[in-house]
């Protein structure tokens, strides 16, 4: 039990200093990381090949991992000795306030709590002195007012000291459990063990800092507002105690959101390797056939009760989207790419997974990709593969200034083709749509917002379309490759300026002509008409060449960037007069 003398000789000062210290250790830890990855590790795989080389990438790899683990822990503790200090003082200034409430009425404090004083309606041969603590049977008939003082001041010098102690083992219980092996990896275990830890100090730490301050339905330029008001104390500590929260905050700046998300990030996919190595093997055989005049191959019966006791199917599908986006994290440097920021994450359901080759808050010029169709975690290699083909079309063509492009996998995509016809959607998904882009605007170091291009592929151009009817598109240009229908009649229903919507529709893509009926706009004026789409003269789009055929190539980069990617490029880029179009 935490007694007076010890509450009042506390300085949470101290705390804060050595919260202070640990602050810096994950700071150094943190920019180690990005050393090691950014620069080190980039070299390496921009200049260097053969054995040596990949064997030094290995080592190198292992000693970022455990630069980010140590940056994630004593994150973790820095926050910790902060909200310690914190309801310290809070407790400590209670106390105090009773203290000096009884000295103002002439009472006295004792070391253990209970109040003196001397009673003036009390007459000899009694003793005018009484006595009062938190633990003394209250007086119900009591005709003296400084009996009724100082039980108040007993009771409350008793709260503070009650607080006090139990902040001191809860804090002290989570305190413990921030160790880490003394070895040199850092496994699955290790970042299971922190994701524990994240959860233990957010139970411990909910009068400190709590996920409900954090904005929620606010608009980007809000959330903008909320985060440079807090203190750097303040913004360490929320993105150590809730990253995911942090780290889905549309508005606040891309290198924050990317560290928390990768914190997230390793966390789950320690979990989700952790769960898939305890299933136990599955059964054989895995397929089995069917009689009668129909005969197929279909799962076992015992295969199918495996996978849902054990959700094989849906872990094994996260786990490898995620190691497709571990690969991109490692790839800076491969093929002159840049940074990577991983802006928004989630394993659950479909997924979420939002990628950016180089930093949009700098950026020139920024593309933000939705994919369409049967898009999800599991598939999300190839959208990333998209993107950076793009970045490397448009990076040479640039002239010096700077390209990120993004894929925003950040909607629950028709995971059929059946369902495609569906536009709930797109207009389930076109809000978040909408918040991001915002977000990218609000959070770009310009003030200006940069020059930002959406861009969609099949289904995603609905959602883009729904975005723009449902709100407003903060875009600048908008692409669409193999387009369905955008839910809008004519391009100027899109929210960027006249000239500024460009479509690619090449041989052999059948989803235009067959989406129409489904996703395909209206003007009903004179001349107009109804199921109108991009490719369609009537909408107004500008119409680029492509070189590629079928629905699914526009992003292809074989021994050169594709004229379809070029032209992507180019408008990315605002070099419109660069842009070849359709005959």
């Amino acid at each position: 039990m935490v007694n007076i003398s010890q509450l009042r000789k506390i300085k949470p000062s101290e705390l804060e200093e050595a919260a202070d210290g640990w602050h810096k250790v994950s700071s150094a830890a943190g920019d180690a990381k990005h050393r090691v990855d950014n620069e080190i590790v980039g070299r390496l795989q921009r200049d260097l090949t053969g054995k040596a080389p990949t064997a030094a990438l290995d080592r190198l790899r292992r000693l970022s991992r455990n630069f980010h683990y140590t940056q994630v822990e004593t994150g973790l503790i820095r926050t910790a000795l902060n909200g310690l200090a914190s309801e310290l003082r809070a407790a400590q200034r209670k106390l105090n306030d009773a203290i000096a409430d009884a000295e103002t009425e002439k009472f006295t404090v004792k070391p253990d709590g209970t109040v003196h004083w001397v009673s003036q309606q009390v007459k000899m041969p009694f003793s005018p002195e009484q006595i009062t603590s938190a633990d003394r049977p209250k007086v119900l008939l009591n005709s003296d007012p400084q009996r009724e003082k100082a039980q108040a001041c007993a009771d409350r010098i008793a709260a503070a000291l009650e607080e006090a102690t139990e902040a001191d083992s809860r804090y002290s219980r989570t305190l413990d459990r921030l160790k880490a092996d003394n070895d040199l990896n850092v496994t699955s275990a290790d970042w299971a063990d922190a994701q524990g830890d994240m959860s233990a100090l957010r139970k411990t730490a909910g009068t400190y800092l709590q996920r409900d301050d954090i904005p929620k339905g606010k608009s980007p330029v809000e959330n903008a507002r909320w985060w440079k008001g807090l203190s750097a104390d303040e913004k360490s500590d929320y993105a150590s105690l809730f990253p995911a929260s942090i780290g889905a905050l549309d508005g606040i700046p891309s290198e924050v959101r990317d560290e928390a998300n990768r914190a997230i990030f390793s966390e789950k996919r320690a979990e989700y390797k952790i769960r898939l190595g305890v299933i136990p093997p599955e059964p054989w055989p895995k397929w089995v056939s069917t009689d009668g005049p129909y005969a197929s191959q279909v799962c076992s019966d015992e295969w199918q009760e495996w996978n849902r006791k054990y959700r094989f199917e849906e872990l094994d599908a996260a786990d490898k989207g995620m190691d497709a986006i571990q690969k991109r994290l490692d790839a800076t440097g491969a093929d002159d790419l840049p940074e990577a920021y991983l802006l928004g994450f989630s394993p659950a359901g479909n997924g979420r997974a939002i990628i950016a080759n180089g930093n949009p808050d700098t950026a020139d010029h920024t593309a933000v990709y939705v994919p369409g169709t049967s898009s999800n975690l599991s598939g999300v290699d190839g959208d990333i593969r998209r993107m950076t083909n793009l970045w490397r079309t448009a990076e040479p063509m640039a002239g010096g200034q700077s390209v990120s492009t993004v894929t925003w996998l950040g909607y629950d995509a028709p995971q059929k083709l059946g369902y495609a016809t569906q536009s709930h959607y797109a207009d389930d998904g076109a809000p978040a749509f909408n918040g991001f882009i915002d977000g990218l605007k609000a959070s770009h170091e310009s003030g200006t917002g940069g020059h930002l291009t959406a861009i969609g592929h099949s289904y995603g151009t609905t959602l883009i379309g729904s975005a723009a009817r449902q709100g407003e598109l903060n875009a600048d240009d908008v692409v669409f490759g193999g387009s369905p229908g955008v839910q809008v009649g004519k391009a100027l229903d899109l929210d960027v300026p006249q000239g500024h919507v460009w479509n690619e529709e090449a041989d052999g893509d059948p989803v235009p002509d067959i989406g129409k009926w489904g996703h395909g706009g209206s003007q009903w004026r004179v001349g107009g008409g109804a199921f109108i789409i991009p490719s369609d003269d009537l909408f107004g789009a500008n119409q680029m060449s492509t070189d590629t055929t079928g629905h699914s190539d526009y992003w292809k980069y074989g021994r050169r960037p594709t004229e379809s990617l070029q032209n992507q490029a180019a408008v990315i880029l605002g070099q419109y007069e660069e842009v070849k179009r359709a005959r």
